[in-house]
């Protein structure tokens, strides 16, 4: 079956809204034999004065009265005496070449406008609800909105009513396979049949029939086009960047994956030869895990319900056994590499290669810059030679040039957005050869924002209170089925508080940029991790009751009125047993947090420094020295516990409250 596709003109770096609206199809209720006779659908109506549609009397005597360019009568009596009293004569207003008709016209020319852009902006609110649904007419209404081509073909031995819609752009089409509403077949399809796209069209095409199709007992009136839209959204941004011949952005992106696909097929080699002494091996999987985590992570083409490719650097219980690279129910970091247009960005185009790394991925031979500076090995990153387009006619008579450079960049996409320290984003910044914008906001209020209605001022200390619920478990074998719940009073307390960023966007020119700027996004990713799990709550874990508050130090007044409060019976008991835990974030040079809490006759002071990679490192404690515990040396025998080996299990715990437990279990 024939597919359209667009093969026009370039429509490089343009939005929906700056194309001409295309003719929806009829629907599907309705006959195809000539659904060129549809006139197109304009929010605006014809180009006319609100008047065109309804004239007031007056408008409309005025008009019979004068005509449409007749000039402004002033020879009425009453005229005449309201210019003489104020001193006035009509020469002085110089209204010769003026005519009322000029003023209506210029007047209904402003309302229309004005007119066209509050039903645009109607358009757009209805649009950011993303609220259509799963249907014929939606699934057009959706195409149309994003300039695509529509094609509605008839079915045979599907069903009655079953229909084929073909949604299709320049490089690319969706064929979506739907009868009496309900999504059966989804397949995307490219316009060259290149192996290094057609490798992938599988796992897209399951995940944009996902997106459409009913979940058990799911009623087609309920069923949304909001992950669908997301997906064909993402697919056309790369569509209509491309430019036929000369630039394919869907090459250009799977490009990228081949080159960093065969840096992680290295790493997890050089794992294995690392780790083939120890006792029982290492799964396949647990080293593309390690690979993720430690190394230059893992490039997954259309993952987790998103189509396009992801650089995963970071996952949640990424040392538990059962957290594989593809589960889903673990929260993980990426960055998504993405086009966009370069209209205002002054940085390296986009290059189209899948050769951004030579074939033995590490370099033999190296300069002594690179032997003294290197702390590993060090990758040998090949520059592709630059994506030229062809000029037109006119400007290659102008500039003289036959070829210009593509007007589009590399994007990365940080999913999820990540705080980090205004110095730390200016070396993220850095190592993606562009500058970092100034901050003006601290890191503590972007990882907490301030909800209290008193100003906050940020060169001032301040503390977070959160009472969190912790599942802990005694280590009975046999006895313990189910956590035991223990509430802990958490305290966060910032004297220093330094400037941060949210990182969202940034442009990259070559995939060594994002390799680069790993290490400090794990740092990050983590201490965010541990802050999370102390100081907001949890799903799935019931959360005691509390005043929370999020804000500054308590005043006098504060003091006092908590004192004069009389708490419930019920608060007294879930709280008579809270820990106290206090916890002073310190966020340059580098992330450290000191942990105070109540431990046998003294107070536990434990300072942990998160280093580059999400590693753990416990500074210093009155803690650990005492210690005579055990643990396996990895040989069969046994050595003593040390405080490397508590900070390794914050690191798999991924959680100070469930880690305290463990001390005082341990070495109670």
């Amino acid at each position: 079956m024939s597919t359209p596709m667009r093969h026009g003109p370039s429509q490089q770096g343009r939005t929906p809204s700056q194309h001409t609206a295309a003719a929806p199809t009829p629907q599907a209720s309705t006959p195809f034999s000539n659904p060129q006779t549809v006139p197109a659908f304009s929010p605006h109506g014809p180009k006319s004065s609100p008047q065109q549609f309804k004239k007031s009397p007056a408008a409309g005597t005025s008009a019979i009265m004068m005509g449409g360019n007749a000039a402004a009568n002033f020879d009425s009596p009453s005229a005449a005496a309201a210019y003489s009293t104020l001193g006035i004569t009509i020469n002085d207003l110089n209204l010769d070449n003026i005519s009322v008709g000029g003023l209506v016209a210029a007047a209904g020319r402003t309302d229309e406008e004005d007119r066209n852009k509050r039903m645009d902006a109607v358009i757009a609110a209805l649009w950011a609800q993303n609220s259509g649904r799963v249907s014929n007419e939606g699934l057009e209404r959706l195409a149309v909105h994003l300039n695509l081509e529509c094609l509605w073909e008839s079915s045979t031995g599907v069903g009655d009513n079953a229909k084929t819609l073909i949604i299709a752009g320049q490089t690319m089409a969706v064929e979506v396979g739907i009868t009496n509403h309900v999504v059966h077949h989804v397949a995307l399809t490219y316009s060259e049949t290149i192996p290094s796209l057609e490798q992938h069209v599988e796992k897209a095409s399951a995940i944009l029939l996902k997106d459409l199709s009913l979940a058990p007992g799911q009623s087609p009136l309920t069923k949304r086009l909001t992950q669908f839209r997301a997906n064909l959204e993402r697919i056309t941004t790369l569509d209509k960047l491309s430019v036929s011949p000369g630039l394919n952005c869907h090459l250009a992106v799977a490009g990228i994956w081949e080159s960093l696909e065969k840096l992680h097929r290295w790493d997890v080699e050089k794992l294995r030869e690392s780790e083939k002494d120890a006792p029982g091996g290492t799964s396949e999987e647990a080293l593309r895990l390690a690979a993720l985590c430690f190394r230059h992570g893992c490039p997954l083409m259309h993952t987790r319900g998103r189509v396009g490719l992801s650089l995963d650097y970071w996952k949640a219980r990424r040392k538990l056994k059962s957290t594989t690279v593809d589960t889903e129910d673990a929260r993980t970091w990426s960055i998504l590499v993405e086009c966009a247009g370069a209209s205002g960005i002054v940085y390296r185009p986009i290059r189209v290669s899948d050769k951004w790394i030579g074939p033995d991925i590490e370099k033999s031979s190296l300069t002594d810059e690179e032997m003294i500076s290197s702390t590993g090995p060090v990758l040998d990153w090949l520059e592709p030679a630059d994506t030229d387009l062809p000029h037109s006619e006119e400007a290659r008579a102008q500039t003289g040039l036959d070829t210009k450079p593509p007007d589009v960049v590399f994007m990365a996409t940080f999913d999820p957005p990540l705080i980090v320290s205004q110095t730390v984003a200016v070396e993220i910044f850095k190592a993606a050869e562009t500058n970092a914008p100034m901050a003006n906001i601290t890191f503590d209020a972007l990882m907490f924002p301030v909800t209290s209605p008193s100003s906050y001022d940020p060169s001032e200390p301040r503390e977070i209170k959160f009472t969190q619920t912790v599942p802990t478990f005694v280590d009975i074998p046999g006895e313990q089925s189910e956590p035991v719940l223990k509430a802990h009073k958490n305290t966060l307390f910032i004297y220093k508080p330094v400037y941060g960023q949210i990182l969202t966007h940034i442009p990259f020119s070559h995939p060594k940029n994002l390799v680069d700027m790993l290490p400090l996004l794990r740092q990050y990713a983590f201490l965010s991790l541990l802050l999370s799990n102390s100081l907001k709550s949890k799903p799935g874990i019931p959360k005691v009751a509390d005043k929370d508050t999020i804000g500054v130090p308590k005043t006098s007044n504060d003091e006092f009125n908590e004192f004069m409060s009389h708490p419930t019976d019920a608060n007294k008991e879930a709280h008579s047993d809270a820990l106290t835990v206090d916890i002073t974030l310190a966020a340059h040079p580098v992330p450290r947090l000191l942990v105070v809490f109540p431990f046998k006759s003294i107070t536990a002071n434990i300072m942990l420094e998160i280093q580059i990679n999400g590693r753990v490192r416990i500074i210093s404690d009155n803690v650990f020295t005492d210690d005579q515990g055990t643990v396996s040396d990895g040989a069969g025998g046994r050595r003593r516990r040390t405080p490397q080996d508590w900070a390794n299990a914050l690191e798999t715990m991924e959680d100070i409250g469930s880690w305290i437990e463990l001390i005082k279990h341990k070495m109670a």
